[in-house]
């Protein structure tokens, strides 16, 4: 039979496992959604080049850098989300781990 202090260590490392989980899955989530975000925001910049011919007048083509310009910074924004997300991931996983490697 448990003592009452097994039990509630047992339930303890249950719950921390479900936690560890949730938050991996969580920011590995949020991780892709900024990186799917960010290529979006590249796509964005490289049609905003392209389209046109040569024949554009400048005042047109200066808008169409204009907006590749501002899709390209959104997707570095975007990258750098993706950034926090991913080393949100390794943090909680290895912290997680090493409060295991305590108790063991």
């Amino acid at each position: 039979m448990k003592t009452f202090s097994e039990h509630a260590n047992e339930q303890e490392q249950l719950e921390e496992g479900v936690i560890r989980t949730g938050a991996i899955m969580s920011y590995g989530s949020q991780s892709r959604k900024y990186g799917d975000e960010a290529v979006r925001a590249f796509k964005q910049g490289q049609q905003a080049l392209r389209k046109g011919s040569v024949d554009v007048n400048i005042e047109d083509r200066l808008k169409r850098i204009e907006q590749s310009l501002d899709a390209l910074l959104d997707g570095l924004i975007k990258m750098r989300h993706q950034l926090g997300a991913s080393v949100a991931v390794d943090v909680v996983g290895h912290s997680l781990a090493a409060k295991d490697r305590k108790r063991g």
